[in-house]
């Protein structure tokens, strides 16, 4: 009888293995993107800058930098300058030009996730080192000089929500598809510029408008996109935006420089200002054809934008 009970109970172990198996190859991931509110990581590699250098053009050193690509938005090499800053060039025996505007030899690659998985397939880091320094003046003792650089890159953030289309749009009680009026889960691509919010509501009868929540997660220093990161008030804190839903009739209000659709055309581009970091974007969509279904909206903003990373370096006076 013991040795029976324990066969079944082995018997009913093994069952629930493969049922456990089975439910886990034929899953699938459902995320869209890999997320995550940082564009590019920047570091000096370790020892360049060292810590400390000697005067009387007695010790040649490097400045490198590595770029860790984290979102999912790939930067052509022209796309992306570095300089580096803090000290006169020409008293580390380089110009101003050596060390200004440096490109990558490389383009800089997005990273990638698995559709299976949900994992992400992450693209190679690039390294950028500027011309070799050497301190060419003999000091009367030990100064300290700040090392910065500055990377100036364009980027953009994708993302998607879901619009509620129904026969009747007035309908707030069926919910079999979906229900118009309310917000709507938003995902998003890595990036510091964000989409955080996306809220649908009925407009008429044959009208639905949504608004868009934009934000800056990020740390540096947002700018209009081919204005190499110029921070002055026509180019500071702006954002270009595409909105595209698929259908046509579409109108968002409040862009300036911007393209109003018209016939096959289902995106309305244009650009905003995230004043204080933050932005809402209202758009109208007619719908000519009404039926109960989900329609997918993407979103895309572009845009330049700024990291800063700094370090010191102590020139020592050597007494001869």
């Amino acid at each position: 009888m013991r040795k029976g009970l324990i066969s079944i109970l082995l018997i009913i172990s093994l069952l629930f293995v493969a049922c456990g198996e089975k439910e886990s190859s034929t899953s699938s991931n459902a995320k869209a993107f890999i997320g995550g509110t940082t564009g590019l990581a920047v570091e000096f590699i370790e020892g360049e800058p060292p810590e400390e250098v000697i005067d009387g053009a007695a010790m040649l050193f490097t400045t490198s930098v590595k770029i860790k690509n984290k979102g999912e938005w790939a930067i052509a090499k022209e796309n992306i300058t570095l300089s580096l800053k803090g000290f006169d060039p020409a008293d580390f025996g380089l110009t101003l030009t050596e060390i200004t505007d440096v490109n990558p030899d490389e383009d800089i690659l997005k990273n990638d996730i698995n559709p299976d998985t949900g994992n992400a397939i992450n693209s190679p880091d690039v390294y950028v080192t500027f011309p070799t320094l050497n301190f060419q003046r003999v000091l009367s003792g030990n100064q300290e000089f700040p090392f910065v650089v500055d990377v100036c890159y364009s980027y953009g953030t994708l993302a998607n929500s879901k619009l509620c289309i129904k026969e009747n749009l007035l309908d707030t009680i069926n919910d079999e598809v979906c229900i118009v009026s309310g917000s709507k889960n938003v995902e998003n691509s890595g990036g510091p510029i964000q989409v955080t919010g996306f809220e649908e509501f009925t407009a008429g009868q044959d009208k639905v408008s949504f608004t868009i929540n934009l934000e800056d997660k990020g740390t540096g220093k947002l700018s209009a996109l081919g204005s190499s990161c110029d921070q002055t008030p026509a180019n500071k804190g702006v954002v270009k935006i595409s909105v595209d839903t698929g259908l046509s009739g579409l109108v968002c209000s409040g862009l300036s420089n911007s393209v109003v659709s018209a016939g096959t055309v289902t995106a309305y581009v244009g650009e905003t200002k995230l004043s204080t970091g933050q932005k809402s974007v209202r758009c109208t969509q007619t719908i000519a054809e009404k039926s109960d279904k989900i329609k997918i909206v993407d979103i895309t903003l572009e845009y330049d934008y700024m990291e800063t990373i700094a370090s010191t370096v102590l020139v020592k006076h050597v007494v001869q």
